[in-house]
């Protein structure tokens, strides 16, 4: 990781801005039949059927509006966005979701709004989902910035390795040390939101894994 400094911060969304545990992903994935050792985006592409394919992601999105009406910030999220947009750090989402669930979740995320992140990346746009690199670097551009001064912070293996594919420093929420993460490569694993002012501020110099 280079000391670049950080000019811009790229979140996912659920579990990470928002509170974990609006999608139930074992019982999304029952419903669909996705065996539960596979990555649901990827089970639904591979279906031979188009329209079993297209029903499987009907049924996802209603999964997830479901989750988006009942979903809540997660603890720090307002105050960390408060921040970094007082500081003048642009900020953008990255997200497997669909586009109109992070809209409608945003609706809990008042005074802020859509329009305060300068990107919104969603399995509805042209890059490949994380943990391609491919919507890191499409935000990057969109923030006119490199890739190594663009933060990108999740709670998940994908979030670490799509960040890292990209060039791109990373933190990774883990305030429950889940045993899932314990081998997910990232520059920084934090436990709190707010400790992104620390990282932001001291540029991204400072490796915490």
């Amino acid at each position: 990781m280079t000391n670049d400094p950080i000019k811009a911060v790229l979140f996912d969304f659920d579990g990470t801005l928002t509170l974990p545990g609006a999608l139930d992903f074992p019982i999304i994935k029952t419903a669909i039949g996705c065996p539960v050792d596979q990555a649901l985006l990827e089970y639904i592409q591979s279906l031979p059927d188009p329209r079993r394919r297209q029903e499987a992601f009907a049924q996802l999105d209603n999964f997830e509006i479901r989750a988006a009406q009942q979903s809540r910030p997660n603890h720090g999220a307002m105050e960390i966005l408060r921040w970094l947009k007082k500081q003048g750090l642009p900020m953008g989402i990255i997200t497997r979701n669909s586009r109109a669930s992070v809209l409608t979740a945003l609706e809990h995320f008042a005074p802020m709004e859509p329009g305060d992140f300068v990107v919104l990346i969603t399995r509805d746009d042209p890059p490949a989902p994380k943990p391609s690199a491919e919507g890191v670097l499409w935000a990057a551009q969109a923030f006119k910035t490199a890739p190594s001064e663009l933060l990108m912070v999740g709670d998940y293996l994908f979030d670490c390795q799509a960040g890292r594919a990209a060039g791109a420093p990373t933190a990774l929420l883990d305030p429950n040390h889940d045993p899932r993460l314990q081998a997910a490569q990232c520059d920084f694993r934090i436990q709190r939101l707010e400790e992104l002012k620390e990282i932001v501020g001291a540029g991204g110099g400072a490796v915490g894994d």
